[in-house]
């Protein structure tokens, strides 16, 4: 792991923290609004975010142009989809155990008896081509986690943060691979403790 990304790690949970202590707060409520409107919009249009977002970002960070870093957008993406797992929340659903991807947390879908539909979607996520189709996937399946276990499942979004910014990197394999080994193996495992119950 660089030192970069593990400073981006520590950013991202810093972030994560000064959100998950603002839940339920009028000013967190219309922070997490604003963070949700500024999805699929530039940045220019969202100037209700900068502040949150720039105060903690590291100056080299920082893009010199009009586009974003690979950090900016990381970070700028997570915050959204955190954002939108929270809604109605006034508590957090934020893990900050390190072994926890996006991954082992949909995993919990696979109960369902959907579980073929759950796989498709899944695997629509993990072999996205660009970041943005990466992003639409993302956010489609965020939604169906948190509708069908009532937000009960917590997401690392430090480590979310850190997995948007490798597949923007273009180590999107990488992603696919960890990602697709804790959603299928967190199924397996559930299996064999059934197994060693009866």
């Amino acid at each position: 792991m660089t030192k970069n990304n593990l400073r981006l790690s520590q950013v991202a949970g810093q972030l994560t923290k000064r959100l998950d202590s603002q839940l339920g707060t009028p000013s967190g409520k219309a922070l997490l609004a604003n963070l949700r409107n500024s999805m699929g919009r530039s940045l220019s249009e969202t100037t209700e975010v900068w502040p949150l977002m720039y105060e903690v970002l590291p100056e080299e960070y920082l893009g010199q142009s009009y586009q974003l870093t690979n950090e900016e957008e990381a970070i700028l993406t997570m915050m959204q989809l955190y954002a939108l797992y929270h809604q109605g929340q006034d508590s957090p659903l934020s893990s900050y155990e390190n072994k926890t991807n996006f991954g082992e947390s949909l995993a919990t879908l696979r109960g369902d008896k959907d579980t073929v539909s759950i796989d498709r979607r899944f695997n629509a996520l993990i072999t996205a081509t660009s970041y943005d189709e990466f992003n639409h996937h993302l956010r489609q399946l965020l939604r169906l986690l948190k509708s069908r276990t009532k937000g009960t499942v917590k997401i690392n979004f430090a480590k979310l943060c850190q997995d948007l910014y490798w597949f923007s990197r273009g180590y999107e394999e990488k992603v696919r691979l960890s990602w697709a080994k804790a959603y299928y193996s967190q199924a397996r495992n559930k299996g064999d403790k059934n197994d060693e119950a009866k």
